[in-house]
């Protein structure tokens, strides 16, 4: 069965090269990999082209896949039929078996190198399940191109950002975590710049060890801790104090202070106390002209739920987003759970008399 499946891998690739060697005496392996640049040059048969490969992996597995990954990935002409070829080879490849990895990170580089971050994609939503067993310095390194790849699309930001993440979290196991300081940086900078969209996606990075030797060290800590958990008041007040670090990351004031406000609305405590507008424009430091237009702002980005009295001029805050969880949101919960283990004493004790004097 094999010597005829070997014969059906060379009788098909001399069909497309319509090439007469005889190969009754030699490697069927050894024969397609020496007409792989044949093979991918030819046009318009990319289907069959990418099934003699097909043919080659079920008649021989993985025996080859060594020496056929660098002729794939060595330049970038056709290189849709390349990463098409290539994913056949990952998905021939058992789980455990140390070339799928390999053939993973080959396809995330060269898909990167091409411009085809397109045709990868569907691999990072189950790259976790991918990477099941493989060593943590191999998965950083897979999650670091990723982010990298992810990183070159505008509209992709948030994603490469999940994938800083998600390297620097595999550091919480390691007792020296220097190796991970210049992505940690490189992280707290993604998330000032676009703190908005690292908030909805639950990036948290301020917890992290590769994140805290920051602290004292970068004055990016700072406005990380700003951007996570802090208000516009702390904002101004590191500005005036280090007036350089806005400029050396390459920061935007204007755009910082924007977000700043947004996020200094879900600040405020939730439920039923009406905030005046005077507050929020002094917190704010806007115009009372503007105090509804940023709480509109607020509520369009779905970081706040919020009802405005116009005639009151007050905000009632119903639901925002919560901003990390530290001493100040355990006391308001305690507060919170407190007034409610009340009310319902209260209503129980209420109860009780009511069944009381219905027994009279």
């Amino acid at each position: 069965m094999q010597a005829q499946a070997s014969a059906n891998v060379a009788a098909y690739v001399h069909a497309i090269l319509k090439d007469t060697t005889d190969t009754s005496s030699i490697d069927v392996g050894t024969y397609v990999l020496s007409k792989t640049d044949a093979l991918l040059a030819v046009t318009e048969m990319d289907t069959d082209v990418e099934g003699a490969f097909k043919l080659l992996l079920k008649a021989t597995g993985a025996k080859h896949v060594p020496e056929l990954l660098p002729k794939l990935t060595k330049d970038t002409t056709n290189a849709t039929l390349k990463l098409r070829i290539l994913a056949e080879v990952f998905n021939s490849l058992p789980a455990s078996d140390a070339l799928r990895f390999q053939t993973l990170v080959a396809i995330i580089n060269y898909a990167g190198a091409t411009n085809q971050i397109g045709l990868v994609k569907g691999y990072f939503n189950e790259i976790d399940a991918l990477l099941a067993g493989v060593a943590s310095a191999d998965r950083q390194r897979v999650y670091l191109s990723i982010a990298d790849l992810l990183e070159k699309e505008a509209d992709s930001q948030t994603q490469s950002l999940l994938f800083l993440e998600k390297y620097l979290n595999l550091f919480e196991a390691e007792k020296d975590v220097s190796a991970a300081k210049p992505v940690a940086i490189r992280a707290a900078v993604a998330v000032v710049k676009a703190p908005l969209e690292a908030f909805v996606a639950h990036v948290e990075l301020l917890h992290l060890k590769a994140v805290q030797q920051l602290k004292g060290a970068d004055k990016i800590f700072d406005l990380l801790e700003i951007f996570t958990a802090k208000t516009l008041a702390d904002f101004v007040a590191f500005e005036k104090a280090s007036p350089a670090v806005l400029t050396s990351y390459g920061l935007d004031r204007e755009a910082l202070v924007s977000h700043m406000r947004l996020l200094t609305l879900c600040s405020y405590p939730t439920g039923h106390d009406a905030i005046a507008y005077a507050d929020i424009e002094r917190t704010l430091q806007v115009p009372a002209a503007d105090v509804e237009q940023w709480v509109v702002k607020a509520i369009t980005a779905n970081l706040i739920h919020a009802k405005i009295d116009q005639l009151g001029r007050s905000v009632t805050i119903t639901r925002s987003l919560q901003r990390g969880f530290g001493p100040a949101e355990w006391a308001s919960l305690h507060t919170k759970l407190s007034a409610y283990q009340a009310n319902v004493g209260n209503l129980l004790a209420t109860i009780r008399s009511a069944r009381a004097q219905q027994q009279k």
